[in-house]
This record gives C-alpha cells, structure tokens and sequence, in this order.
C-alpha cells in the first residue's frame, strides 16, 4: 500500500539502487513469451509545466531506461499547459490538483467525471460518473469504500492516471509575522504580524508563482493565480477551517441548519455587510448596497449554471445543486427538522439571534428589529459534501444587479472575447491609460489595482462591521515571481514576507536563517501522470500501453530529486481521504504489458 508517510532523508541512495529501472529491454532486444522479437516501438509526447521539469526529467529517464522514447514538451505557464492537456496535444501529462475545499467529490468531480470542467485528460466512462455521483450522496461515514471501489477502478483497473506524489506544503516566512497565524489553507483575514500594532500600518507583501489574470468573475477563473485572491474578494455563505471543517467566521452566515434528509440547506444571513467599489483614483468606497440573499440567490444559480456566462469553469462543484431561493414562510423554519431532532429555526437561532420575521428583499432587512433573511440550497441528492463547496471560490456572493447591469448585452453562446466586455475583465484593473476598476466587492479584501508585477489589495471596511474582533492587515500587496529561486531571495533579503511557492530543495535553507520561520502541513496538492483519452493516442486505445507506462514510475525516483519533501499518494483523493488501496507493479510488468501492447499492434496490422 502507498501509504502516506515522509520519505527518508537518505533517499539518494534509495535513487542510485533505483536506477536500473524497469529492467525492461528495448525493442531490439525484447522478446514475447515465445521467444520471438517482439515488433514495434513506443513514442510518447510527456506534457509538463515549466514548473515540474525537475520531476518530467525523472519520468523521461525512466521511460527512456524502458526503451521507450520520450518528446518533452514544457509548457511556460497553466493556462497553455491546460489548453494543451485539454486539446489533447500530449500522450502523457504530470497533472496536479489542489483540493482547496477539503470534500473527496472536488478532487474527483471536476477532473474525472465525464463533463468535468477540469477533466483535461479526456475520460470519459460511465462508470466512473455512476461512482463519483454514488459517493457524493452518501455521508463521511459511507463513501470511503465507494471512492476507494472508484479509485481501484481509475488508477488500477482503467489506469486512466497514475500517482507520481502528494506535495509536503512548507510555508516560509518573515518572523515579523505572527507564527501562530500562520495555516495551511492561509486566509489573509488570518495573517497577523508579531506586533500586532502594525497591522494597520506595515503592508504585508506576498507572493506567487502564476501571474496570468483574465478574470475576477469568481466563476470564471479555476486556476492558482486567481484562486488565492478570488477567495478573499467575495464573500461566501461559509468558510473553510485549517482542519477542513465548514463554519460561519468571517462568513455571510450567521448559522446555517442542514435538514434531516441532507438535501435542504438553510442560512441565516447578517445585514452588516455592504459592497465596495473603486473610483477612477483607485480609492475603495462604500457602494451602500447590502450583500442580501437576492446576491446569494443569483450568485449560486449563476454558479451551478455552465451557461450563465461565457468561459464558465466552476460550474461541475455545483452540479447537484438543484436550487437556491429566499424564504418568506417562516413556518417551514418550523416544520423542517434536523438529523438531532431539532427544528432548523432552533438550531439558526442557537447563536444568539430571534427570528420575528422573514423577508424578501434587501430593503426590508432589519436584524436590530428582527427582520431576518434565510436562503435555502436545494440538492438534487442527498449531498453533505455541497457546504465544502459553498466555501469555494467559485461560490462568491457578487453585486447581482451590477454584474447583471455589466453583462446585459453579452449574447453568451456568440461571445467574442476580443469584442465583447465582461464583469471581472482583469484589463479594467490593470493601472494605466485603461484603468476603470468596476468591480463590485463583498470580500475581505478589494483589489484596487494591478500592473505586471503584483496586484495591490486593502481590507474591506464595509463588511461585517459590527464585528468588533476583526483586525486584519490592512494593505496588502501579492507579487508575481514565476522563478521559486527568485522568491527565496526575495524573503530572505527581506522584500517579500510571505511566498506562496518555494523550491523544495531549500527548506532547510529557511530553517538556518535567522530572520525567518519555517512550517510544516500536509499538502493539498496532488501530482499524477495523466494518460492521453480524448482518442487521438496510442494510450488511448490501449490499456497494456498505459499499464506499462504507469509500471516505470518509482516514487522513490521523485522524492528524491524534491529532497525528501512529498509523501507517497495513491490519486488525487489522497489529499483528504485514504481509502485503504494497493497499487504496486512486480519486477518485469512493465516488459510484459509491452509485449502484449506490441502483439496486439502486430495482429490489428
């Protein structure tokens, strides 16, 4: 079983033994079980982010050492890497996944069901849609076996990927900074400095290694750039803890009520939270139009909608979210029960507020005199796991009749991006001749402005005010440093505070400096080898092909050239859930499933 534990230290050693490979002969030199020459030959194009050359010369050589040939192809940045991986211009692909909401359905949702909005690698079996939907209707208790019956089937039986490794998450950062602030899914709201005084006085400067924005339309955008900054500029109905647990801190939410049947989910919102807007200066204002659950309403359908707007990309999160509407019967908050026996009006009520009355609409909204709003998230199925999913970016509550206004004259099925204009273009905020910053914002933080280099953040004074323990940073600024090395020097010299991304290879670089602090959490990030099935590959057609690929690859081989600073994985559920399998090669599987792979060349000829 690959379980998940750090490798040695002495891992070199562990490389030089490893080194002989598959033991597989090449082509002139194999045979099939008969003695005969086995005919044919293998070419593989390996697609890879510029990123992960370290890792895609490992994979080269060990498929070399099996006698196979391998086309390197290096994509500078993620969006041409997925636009490559999507057109299915590769055979074979180091593919990551990040689950960034802590629920096994968004690590297989997206990249594994058949019309997966990040199902790159072309799959697309029936079998694994009727799996990832059986599993999403069962609760923690239940679906460990059901995802670990989908991942035999899509690492083992089908090899439709292979698990290269689980990323070890190492945060260095200044030791200005609070260490206790520090966290694994690190909310800006969270950070702290060591003195806390000057927090409204000292800009914190962060940085990134993916600097290519188009959009801030929360679900317009599924990628790193974006994602870390589309999290703290839209508010959400709910958010999500270090230990991956839902809650209401820092949320639209004052408590939330889930109904016996686990299809109704019921939200209690606070009126204290306003939009903020950018005027031709750059400076934030107060729009003075409330976050209401008209906002939510709209948000969520737009959300679960893949053709509400152009380019959606985070529509297949929320695919069983059948509705989402206001509720004005507050009788139902009566009659609806939840799982421990209480009424979801007992339990919205259990933090403190009374309902007197429901409303519809934003200009009745009184919470002082008891005027509340409650929206309700309808799933097609019985689906816990859709609060995960609330948390995610994608989930953003935007300014429904501004972003309604913005895209009016957008034909969605004949959008012509170099014609039309939509809510969230990055080019409005890019500061210059073209500045027109219009969005609308009810996150934590509003971005002012960008420029090539970093885009320039400060907290949202307009939301939450009456909660009187909110102190976060107040400016913020997140800077572009595609180079991991660069971004190193750049904290150790004192210029950034706090890197999202550093090499691996130098933690301990980080730890024998005395200015800075170094953290440890397990990784969200997950690494595979994505085989070619959109059709247009040899992978595609063969099952024997993928299997002999897969049965080169030698964890031990990665780590090593990562210094150690990974675990071993098993798909991209090994970010939050074990699901208890085996998956190992014995020596010579990777020359047997050729010679079956080349016998069936030879007899379709």
């Amino acid at each position: 079983m690959k379980k998940k534990k750090l490798a040695a230290l002495f891992l070199s050693a562990v490389m030089l033994l490893s080194l002989v490979g598959c033991n597989t002969q090449t082509r002139s030199e194999a045979t099939g079980s008969d003695g005969s020459t086995v005919s044919g030959s293998v070419t593989l194009n390996l697609l890879y982010q510029s990123s992960d050359e370290v890792v895609a010369n490992v994979i080269r050589d060990e498929l070399t050492r099996a006698g196979m040939t391998v086309e390197m192809s290096a994509a500078s940045d993620g969006g041409t890497f997925r636009e490559q991986m999507g057109n299915g211009n590769f055979d074979i692909a180091i593919y990551s996944w990040a689950n960034v909401m802590g629920n096994p359905d968004y690590s297989v949702r997206g990249t594994w069901y058949s019309t997966g909005a990040s199902n790159y690698a072309g799959i697309n079996d029936t079998t694994v849609d009727s799996l990832i939907e059986e599993a999403a209707a069962q609760t923690a208790e239940e679906y460990v076996e059901t995802y670990g019956e989908l991942e035999r089937y899509v690492v083992e039986e089908q090899t439709y990927m292979t698990p290269l490794y689980q990323k070890i998450t190492g945060r260095g950062f200044s030791n200005v900074l609070d260490a206790n602030t520090i966290t694994n899914n690190q909310r800006w709201e969270d950070f702290s400095y060591a003195d806390s005084s000057q927090n409204s006085t000292r800009p914190l400067i962060l940085s990134q290694t993916a600097g290519s924005v188009s959009t801030w339309d929360p679900i317009r955008a599924n990628d790193q750039t974006t994602g870390y900054a589309l999290d703290h500029m839209y508010i959400h109905l709910l958010t999500l803890q270090p230990d991956w647990s839902v809650s209401t801190d820092e949320s639209l939410s004052y408590s939330y009520a889930v109904s016996e049947d686990n299809t109704q989910y019921y939200f209690l919102l606070r009126d204290d939270c306003n939009f903020a807007r950018v005027d031709e200066n750059g400076e934030v204002y107060d729009s003075g139009v409330m976050v209401s659950g008209e906002d939510v309403v709209y948000s969520l359908e737009r959300a679960r909608d893949p053709n509400s707007t152009p380019l959606h990309q985070t529509y297949s999160v929320y695919e069983n979210l059948a509705s989402t509407e206001i509720v004005t019967d507050i009788s139902v908050l009566d009659s609806t029960m939840t799982a421990d026996g209480r009424s979801v009006r007992e339990v919205l009520e259990a933090e403190g507020q009374t309902i007197g009355s429901l409303v519809a609409t934003r200009d009745e909204v009184d919470n002082a005199a008891g005027n509340y709003q409650v929206v309700c998230c309808t799933t097609s199925i019985p689906y816990p796991q859709i609060l995960n999913g609330l948390t995610f970016h994608g989930a953003g509550i935007v300014d429904s009749e501004w972003v309604e206004a913005m895209n009016a004259d957008v034909d969605v099925a004949n959008y012509d991006a170099t014609t039309d204009s939509l809510y969230g273009d990055a080019v409005t905020t890019m500061e210059g001749d073209g500045y027109a910053n219009h969005l609308s914002l009810s996150g934590n933080y509003v971005l002012t402005s960008m420029n090539d280099y970093q885009m320039n953040f400060v907290a949202n004074p307009y939301i939450r005010t009456n909660d009187t323990e909110k102190n976060p940073i107040t400016t913020i600024t997140d800077r572009f440093m595609s180079d991991t090395e660069a971004a190193l020097s750049a904290l150790r010299s004192g210029e950034v505070d706090f890197p999202y991304n550093l090499p691996e290879t130098k933690y301990d670089t980080i730890e024998q400096d005395e200015n800075l602090d170094m953290t440890y959490f397990d990784g969200t990030r997950v690494y595979m080898l994505a085989f070619n099935m959109h059709g247009n590959s040899a992978v595609s057609e063969s099952l024997d092909l993928r299997k002999a690929v897969a049965s080169c690859i030698k964890y031990e081989d990665i780590s090593a050239v990562l210094a150690g600073n990974t675990v071993e994985c098993d798909s991209f559920l090994s970010a939050c859930l074990d699901c208890g399998n085996t998956f190992s090669y014995e020596d010579g599987a990777t020359q047997q499933y050729l010679e079956a792979y080349f016998a069936s060349q030879e007899a379709a000829a």
